[in-house]
């Protein structure tokens, strides 16, 4: 029985219009957000100004009424003067004297008005706003109807809907159009990126809008994380190569030494031999194993600075060396009370390289130099021997895993040394100079950034 996987779905051919319903949502809601705020102030506007204006309307109406009455009080005209002739918007109208109503105007019925003769009743079927004007025993209670401007007020609420929904379809399309219109160069990027999973390590992304806009420049930006982790498998991939190399020789001296000592024929004194033989090569593979960790954990691990003592500190490192290869001179030159803000594992790591690699190389009775300097942007710490030094040609490559110099031949160690110190001082933003000539020796220096 088989199976065979379902072909891969084209990215267009996928539902991904989410981000573009969520922009034409986005923008249908502010269109229709900012209409609607617009349209609520403009009608608050309008209300407040309806509400003025029939107050105002209803004090001169009723002042109206108070001077057509006279001092004389209602007459036999007054109803037609007042209530028939000059009165067009149906207010309710009472005459007082003396407290007691004498005239009321037709649409009020038998009612009488209660409570306060002046305020704002919204209930009801008959809405108004009552005012009073009164002149000596005389005075004019009237309730001005409210209709006509809450009628207004509801038709523009009704607008107001009626606009903000129409704004909002209208945005929200506007919106997924040109979202989509927007987002073509995205959905184009994105399958090219998917194709790259199929495509040969040299392809790129292609460019698919103008350079200089944002999409442009994502590209180029995933173009050069792709070239980044290209190189980087690269280097992983020759990384594992020369160390396989490395070890194949090792390995066999083990397996053939133990060989030799499984079939038993080997005298004492040459069971010895194989034995040591085994154990330098033990030793090798050890050291070169702890050295490819410590270039792994160069690149990984985040530093942790903290102030160091840059004399006291050189001082320590030069008893170890002078411990270490008693037929040198080792000493310090280093700045007193000088502190910087480092990493001092990693520093101290990255420097041991550089002075193992020193000690190393620098003859019997010769010197190594332990220092320090103080430049204007960042402080040096270097190691100075009186070595053979290193041909020209061979300075730009010292610096690549396993490579031997002419000076290194035949000498032990894995080749690892200053790709260590190397990686060390680039996980600190640091880098790594090194000056030599041949006869003269050679200067490594690591070289910190100087904070503030």
């Amino acid at each position: 029985m088989s199976t065979e996987a379902a072909p891969a779905t084209s990215y267009r051919e996928q539902r991904l219009g989410s981000l573009s319903r969520r922009l034409a949502t986005q923008a249908g809601l502010a269109t229709a957000g900012m209409v609607i705020g617009a349209t609520l102030l403009v009608s608050i506007f309008t209300a407040v100004h309806q509400y003025t204006s029939v107050i105002s309307t209803a004090n001169s109406t009723a002042q109206f009424v108070l001077d057509t009455l006279g001092p004389g009080g209602p007459t036999g005209t007054t109803q037609k003067t007042v209530f028939d002739d000059r009165l067009r918007t149906d207010p309710q109208v009472w005459i007082y004297r003396n407290g007691q109503v004498v005239l009321q105007s037709p649409n009020t019925g038998s009612s009488v008005p209660t409570g306060s003769r002046s305020g704002t009743s919204l209930g009801g079927p008959f809405p108004y706003v009552r005012v009073q004007v009164a002149h000596q025993n005389l005075a004019v209670v009237l309730d001005y109807p409210l209709a006509p401007a809450l009628t207004l007020i509801e038709d523009l609420i009704l607008g107001v809907a009626t606009i903000g929904l129409a704004a909002a379809i209208g945005g929200g399309a506007f919106g997924y159009v040109a979202a989509r219109r927007m987002l073509r160069p995205v959905q184009a990027l994105t399958q090219a990126a998917m194709d790259l999973r199929r495509a040969p390590a040299e392809a790129r992304l292609p460019e698919l809008s103008d350079p200089q806009d944002e999409i442009g420049r994502l590209g180029r930006v995933l173009n050069d994380l792709i070239s980044d982790l290209d190189q980087q498998r690269q280097r992983d991939r020759m990384l594992l190569a020369e160390a396989a190399h490395q070890l194949r020789t090792p390995l066999q001296i083990v397996q053939g030494n133990a060989a030799l000592l499984a079939e038993g024929t080997l005298s004492p004194a040459e069971a010895q031999e194989s034995l040591s033989a085994m154990q330098q090569a033990l030793t090798g593979m050890t050291t070169l194993t702890n050295d490819l960790l410590t270039l792994e954990s160069a690149r990984t691990r985040r530093p942790e600075p903290q102030p160091l003592e840059l004399g006291p500190w050189l001082e320590g490192l030069c008893e170890d060396a002078q411990a270490l290869a008693p037929e040198l001179d080792v000493r310090v030159m280093a700045p007193s009370a000088q502190t910087v803000e480092v990493d001092a594992q990693i520093l101290t790591r990255a420097y041991w390289a550089i002075l193992e690699n020193a000690l190393h190389y620098t003859p019997a009775g010769g010197r190594v130099t332990l220092g320090a300097s103080l430049l204007p942007e960042s402080v040096e710490v270097y190691v100075r021997d009186s070595g053979p030094g290193i041909d020209k040609d061979e300075l730009p490559f010292v610096t690549e895993r396993f490579f031997r110099g002419r000076q290194g031949k035949g000498k032990r160690g894995t080749g690892l040394g200053l790709p260590i110190a190397k990686a060390l001082a680039e996980s600190l933003d640091a880098e790594l100079v090194l000056r030599s000539a041949p006869g003269a020796g050679t200067t490594a220096t690591i070289r910190l950034p100087r904070e503030g």
